[in-house]
């Protein structure tokens, strides 16, 4: 609330000098914890939507009255002051010193690096296909870790996570986006050279096995996690647009803020506020008909994957059945326990 209510935000000296200690709302909201509250009438009603219940990363609404509600040990009581201040505007980025030739190099034809076929990517001809701004690219990342999630148990049994696991970039995959030929073709299909032992490669969810970031065994196309920023990198300078399934992890993990316009991420498209997030294999065998992800992960299918999502919210929207398209979708999950059916 907008100071405390009944009071305007004040310096606290001020505040300490107006307002007795004894006769403080914070004084008598601790003395009487129990005591029955009464609806909120007059002024306090009319303020009762000012209220804000910060529940660790949840904001919501709240009355005055529940404010009042110690719930025994539960909530503690506290005053926050503050006041506004107006800062200046940011100063703008500097200009990218990733270059379009700094980016081919980073970026060699497979066939030139003598790797066994099937080759995963062809890269983007710069002289044909070079990066432009709102270019469309699709992006999905596997991660292993390198480090156990610590566990504590309590008296009781209880067992608490203390400290999450240690992940790592292991592989990311781009691919192309825009409409033409080559729609879908992987363009970066970089495997992470680790340069720490891995304690679990999350084969069930990366798809990655013992050796594929190792440089004395791997057949894939390895490099360093600071190479495969700096790509990432020249792409979000130049203005590129990438979607994604769940993108928020993935550009955290690969150490890249990316502008929220030039994200798509089809969790947040396909979602009902306060609802459930919808899986990218459960999207997929309802929406496209495919089935994914039953064995193992491929970073290279799930971006093409959720490239095709996009464009079928791009044709639901302008057919204007994507609103009742999604809550079918929410239908039949709830229905059938959000299991997957075979087709």
């Amino acid at each position: 609330h907008k100071g405390t209510l009944g009071l305007s935000p004040l310096p606290l000296d001020k505040m300490r000098a107006q307002t007795p200690q004894t006769h403080s709302p914070m004084a008598s909201v601790a003395s009487s914890p129990s005591a029955p509250t009464p609806p909120p009438r007059g002024k306090e009603a009319a303020e009762a939507d000012q209220w804000m219940l910060f529940n660790d990363f949840c904001v919501t609404p709240t009355s005055s009255r529940e404010t009042r509600r110690m719930y025994g040990k539960h909530k503690a009581p506290c005053l926050v002051f503050y006041q506004r201040v107006d800062l200046p505007s940011p100063p703008a980025l500097p200009t990218s010193q990733i270059t379009a030739a700094m980016y081919q190099q980073l970026t060699p034809d497979p066939r030139s690096l003598n790797l066994p076929p099937p080759h995963t990517f062809t890269p983007l001809d710069m002289q044909t296909e070079a990066p432009y701004p709102g270019m469309l690219l699709a992006i999905d990342c596997e991660f292993v870790s390198y480090a156990p999630a610590e566990k504590e148990i309590y008296e009781d049994g209880t067992e608490v996570e203390t400290r999450a696991a240690l992940l790592g970039l292991g592989r990311v995959s781009v691919v192309r986006g825009d409409d033409g030929a080559r729609e879908g073709e992987c363009l970066i299909d970089d495997y992470v050279r680790t340069v720490e032992p891995v304690y679990d490669y999350l084969t069930r969810f990366s798809g990655l096995v013992m050796g594929d970031l190792d440089p004395g065994s791997s057949k894939h196309h390895l490099t360093s996690l600071k190479h495969a920023y700096l790509k990432l990198r020249y792409l979000a300078d130049v203005g590129c647009k990438f979607v994604g399934h769940g993108l928020k992890k993935d550009f955290r993990m690969a150490n890249i803020v990316i502008p929220v316009s030039n994200i798509i991420d089809t969790v947040e498209i396909y979602h009902f506020k306060r609802q459930r997030k919808l899986s990218l294999r459960f999207l997929a065998s309802y929406l496209l008909g495919m089935d994914i992800q039953s064995n193992t992960h491929n970073s290279i299918e799930d971006a093409v994957v959720a490239l095709r999502l996009y464009k079928k919210y791009l044709a639901l929207e302008k057919a204007g059945t994507f609103q009742e398209t999604l809550l079918e979708i929410y239908r039949y999950g709830k229905k059938h326990n959000w299991e997957i059916q075979q087709q």
